[in-house]
């Protein structure tokens, strides 16, 4: 047992693993449009001896070439950090996984989430739907890797005369020939494409039998230029195609091979069709009355028309794959309509600077689009115009007749229609993805307003924002009208409320104002909650106003189920109680005191330290939680203070300099206001500082500030 679980230690311990790569591996080192170099492997066991590829840049041919056997993962990253100064475990993870998967160590290995994968895929209809109408379509009967042999064959029958200097330009001759010879008999009137002896239904299963001969000419015309450039076929198969037999090759070998090599095999499926077709427009010519010569029309003109439809490279034919591998552009179709849809319209809009690259991928993805609609234009044309002759005549046919035209409408029209329908559910899901996307980022911008908001509640500061999120998710928004009552005296305490926007009045019991103000950013109703007492004063909006509220339940569970939280509350309600005893602060309300309180900060000073000295500048009241102060005034006289008293008022008033100086006793523990705060808070009440001077003038007056105050 111990040697098993070793085992498994080494395979699962990814720093001990020790990359060994087969010695059968082929290599072929590339360059792109650019010079830069590339290199792509291929395991030819791979894939049941298919073969399997990988592409490799710079970086990662490094890393492969020092995956001698003998190297360890970690080895090798110490190595290469050696060499080019570093640390590439992320660039050395995705390269052994990618060679690991395509069996480039031997084995291999399962893909053990494509089975999921799959069967998940087909728990959607459309994808079932899909794969069905893809059987009846394209059913792939058999298939024969590394078919070499076969192809061979061919290649010296005669094949491969066309690769030759002298074969390829008797070809090209030949073929342009036949393009002109096609060209007088496609605009003569002795020929009929649709129809074949008057009947549209036998015109349409000619055409269909020649399309299927078209598409085994252009497939043995890819293989040949593959044999001749010495890559292999990697797959050769039977399928049918519309229900009619076909041959197709797998080209992927290629990708050993040039950039140039790349587009002679591209453009051998094309130029292999045109050259048949020159053959049969020789055939129609020669035959033109005879069915030979019709059938020999159709062939050409299909011939033709593939020929051309393959070279236009906005279609991901063959023209495609040529100008992708004359630019070296991969993926050149999917970045350009996806410029089309976002970048295009952002450039024209912002109207910026263009550059080659994004003219280029504009242009082929305007082409693209309009190419689209035109293919689907000319579709609509020929039912109109052509097929639905051949279907009434299906119909005419009795039962046989209708099931075929059955069979043709699923096998032609259902890929189109199921097309249609994924794409209309994509661009419905899409939607409401997007619409789901912008609800749920409207909710979290909601959500870090609140909670923004709530962590300027005193008591809720610093709560960490988990639990700050939490609070704010359960709040709920309410909205009152100028003189709506929101919370009423004497009533039980059952929701906590947050002021959003708006203003509301404190009322007395008996209706009458307390000249006390709710702003925005502050909250009310906290204590009625923790305490389970009434309402101790009617609250009233004075102005349209947006509060967000906690229900009973929440508060308990999120504030007063927290010890530290109540605790502030209690040490707030404190707090406010000291300073409402001051004769200074005598006469505010209780909403007055609370934000004052909440703008004070605590310092400490130690015992013989001055808090301040006569004439410096007044820019802070304080008030003493413990300890004693010692004011000592200019004429020599002094008096003693401790907690719960208060100096500095003349200098949150007037801002004058101090008229003593105030000496600590003991250490202090003081509570202190700035005067920039205070006049901050006596604004947001609804008074101007002058005002506040005007109304505490009686404490003023009374020559209490300079015994108390000290400036």
């Amino acid at each position: 047992m111990d040697g098993v679980w070793e085992a498994v230690r080494t395979r699962t311990d990814y720093a001990a693993l020790v990359p060994r790569p087969r010695t059968d591996i082929e290599r072929a080192d590339l360059r792109k449009r650019d010079g830069t170099p590339y290199t792509v492997l291929k395991n030819p066991a791979g894939d049941s001896g298919a073969g399997t590829y990988v592409r490799l840049e710079g970086p990662d041919v490094e890393l492969y070439e020092l995956m001698d056997g003998r190297r360890t993962t970690s080895e090798i990253i110490v190595a290469y950090l050696e060499r080019k100064g570093v640390f590439a475990l992320d660039r050395l993870a995705r390269l052994t996984a990618a060679l690991g998967v395509n069996g480039f160590f031997g084995e291999q290995r399962l893909d053990a989430y494509r089975r999921p994968r799959i069967r998940r895929a087909r728990r959607d209809p459309i994808v079932r739907m899909s794969g069905w109408l893809r059987r009846l379509v394209v059913w792939n009967i058999a298939t024969w890797n590394n078919a070499e042999g076969f192809v061979d064959v061919l290649y010296r029958a005669g094949g491969g005369l066309a690769f030759t200097r002298a074969g390829a330009t008797v070809v090209l001759a030949f073929s342009l020939f036949g393009l002109g010879v096609w060209l007088r008999e496609f605009t003569s009137p002795r020929h009929q494409l649709f129809t074949v002896e008057g009947s549209f239904l036998l015109g349409l299963l000619a055409l269909i039998l020649l399309q299927v001969l078209a598409i085994t000419v252009h497939e043995a015309g890819h293989a040949l230029a593959i044999r001749h450039y010495g890559r292999r076929v990697r797959q050769l198969g039977v399928a049918l195609y519309y229900l009619f037999p076909c041959v197709y090759v797998d080209s992927t070998d290629m990708t050993l091979a040039s950039r140039r090599q790349r587009v002679v095999v591209s453009l051998a499926g094309p130029l292999a069709g045109v050259a048949v077709a020159g053959a049969c427009a020789l055939v129609a010519a020669a035959q033109p009355e005879t069915l030979l010569g019709a059938i020999a029309f159709k062939a050409a003109t299909l011939l033709v028309f593939q020929f051309v439809i393959n070279l236009l490279p906005i279609l991901e034919l063959d023209g495609y794959h040529v100008l992708v591998d004359a630019l070296d552009v991969p993926l050149l179709r999917q970045r350009a309509l996806g410029f089309v849809r976002g970048g295009l319209t952002r450039k024209l809009r912002r109207r910026e600077r263009w550059s080659r690259a994004e003219l280029g991928l504009a242009l082929y993805g305007v082409l693209a689009i309009a190419v689209s609609l035109v293919t689907l234009g000319f579709s609509l044309w020929i039912w109109e115009s052509r097929l639905q002759v051949a279907a009434r005549e299906l119909l005419r046919g009795g039962v046989f007749g209708v099931a075929v035209l059955a069979l043709l409408v699923v096998v032609f029209v259902g890929p189109l229609l199921l097309a249609l329908v994924a794409r209309l559910v994509g661009l419905g899901r899409t939607a409401m993805r997007t619409v789901a996307a912008r609800r749920r980022q409207a909710h979290e911008n909601v959500i870090a307003e609140r909670v923004a908001l709530l962590d300027r509640i005193r008591f809720l500061r610093g709560l960490p924002r988990p639990a700050l999120a939490a609070i704010a998710d359960h709040l709920v928004e309410e909205r009152f009208a100028a003189g709506d009552i929101v919370v009423t005296y004497g009533e039980p305490g059952d929701r906590f409320y947050l002021v959003r926007s708006g203003r509301l009045e404190v009322l007395l019991a008996d209706g009458e104002p307390k000249g006390a103000m709710i702003v925005p950013g502050e909250g009310f109703g906290e204590l009625a909650l923790l305490d389970r007492v009434p309402r101790s004063a009617t609250v009233r909006a004075t102005e349209p106003t947006e509060l967000w509220s906690l229900d009973r339940g929440h508060f308990h569970r999120w504030v007063a189920e927290r010890y530290e939280v109540a605790g502030r509350i209690r040490a707030s309600v404190d707090e406010r109680d000291t300073l409402a005893r001051l004769p200074f602060f005598r006469g505010l309300d209780a909403m007055e005191l609370t934000r004052i309180a909440a703008r004070m900060r605590t310092e400490r000073v130690s015992a013989g330290d001055a808090v301040f000295a006569e004439g410096e500048r007044a820019d802070r009241y304080f008030v003493i939680r413990s300890g004693e102060a010692e004011i000592r005034s200019a004429d020599g006289g002094s008096r003693r203070i401790g907690p719960g008293e208060g100096f500095g008022e003349m200098g949150l008033l007037y801002g004058r300099p101090r008229g003593a100086t105030v000496v600590a006793a003991t250490d202090l523990v003081l509570s202190a206001i700035d005067r920039a705060d205070f006049g901050a808070l006596v604004r947001a009440s609804g008074e101007t500082v002058g005002e506040f001077r005007a109304r505490t003038a009686h404490y003023l007056g009374a020559g209490l500030a300079g015994a108390v105050g000290g400036g």
